[in-house]
């Protein structure tokens, strides 16, 4: 009996250890200041909140600039800081994002799956947090798109959940 129920808390720990280290990157750091959008070799990518600068309020044209930390998930320790460059336009719910390797303005398509690879997929999670810290509003919403063969969400409840929206 000692055997059996020793088993039996050793399975449980086991698994509880399997679902904690599913996703081992925090939703958000510094108090909601710093909020997981993607996540890559053990490193977070996380949006600086605070960080979100306005530029053009025109609706239903905007424009915002957000900047983003990566985050060591073993260490805890914070690297490089980039900033990225958005237009919305609020009629169409599309989101053009500044390349800088291409040097232009290129649209974020919602039906097309990005990996690392080719293409940051971080783009529409940092999108809605740099709307969201700006507005207090979802741009996307419940929009969704059609990737790996159905219709998903655009944004993950998580993220909003993270949001406090």
């Amino acid at each position: 009996m000692k055997k059996l129920l020793l088993t039996l808390v050793a399975l449980l720990i086991l698994t509880c250890q399997s679902a904690f280290a599913a996703n081992p990157y925090p939703a958000t750091l510094d108090d909601g200041n710093l909020v997981f959008v993607d996540g890559f070799k053990g490193y977070g990518i996380y949006a600086v909140r605070s960080s979100v600068d306005v530029q053009n309020y025109n609706p239903p044209q905007y424009k915002i600039a957000i900047n983003t930390i990566s985050v060591n998930v073993d260490t805890g320790q914070r690297g490089s800081v980039q900033t990225y460059y958005f237009r919305y336009n609020w009629d169409s719910k599309t989101v053009y994002y500044y390349s800088r390797q291409k040097d232009a303005w290129v649209m974020w398509d919602l039906n097309r799956i990005y990996g690392h690879a080719d293409g940051a997929p971080l783009i529409p999670n940092l999108a809605e947090v740099a709307f969201v810290s700006a507005y207090n509003m979802k741009f996307y919403g419940d929009k969704q798109s059609y990737t790996y063969g159905s219709w998903q969400r655009v944004i993950p409840l998580s993220l909003y959940q993270a949001l406090g929206i």
